[in-house]
């Protein structure tokens, strides 16, 4: 029987839940600060989300990424990927985050957007604020 470790938001909470051949590419997440993801983060972030993020893809997608106790710090790919080494080899707990799925509205008004993941943010920040902070506003 397996047994998947999820958060109350959808999130996979345990490193021995996510594939090896996803760990074993760790290396080539967060290699640069493009928005854009690469095949290996996109593969990630499909397996951490799986079950919040229904029928979404995050391949060939956009992310946004947002952190800090209250939500307000932008964060990059690079930072992201950077921390999450470091709880993995710590044999801690991947990042804890809230996914936000864009319509077409939404994309557009964030600066071309997809996706946005808000971690260690103590405060569950509204779609529209997220929106807001990823446009600079």
């Amino acid at each position: 029987m397996l047994f998947l470790s999820i958060n109350l938001f959808g999130q996979v909470q345990n490193f021995r839940d996510i594939p090896n051949d996803i760990l074993e590419h760790l290396d080539k997440m967060g290699v640069d600060n493009s928005p854009l993801l690469n095949c290996y983060e996109s593969a990630y972030f499909n397996v951490i989300f799986e079950k919040s993020r229904k029928n979404f893809d995050f391949t060939d997608k956009r992310i946004g990424l947002i952190t800090g106790s209250s939500g307000k710090t932008r964060s990059d790919k690079a930072s992201y990927f950077k921390l999450e080494k470091d709880r993995f080899n710590r044999n801690y707990s991947p990042n804890g985050g809230t996914l936000y799925i864009f319509d077409a509205a939404q994309k557009e008004e964030s600066g071309g957007y997809d996706v946005a993941i808000v971690y260690w943010s103590k405060f569950l920040i509204s779609v529209k604020d997220v929106v807001k902070r990823l446009k600079g506003k």
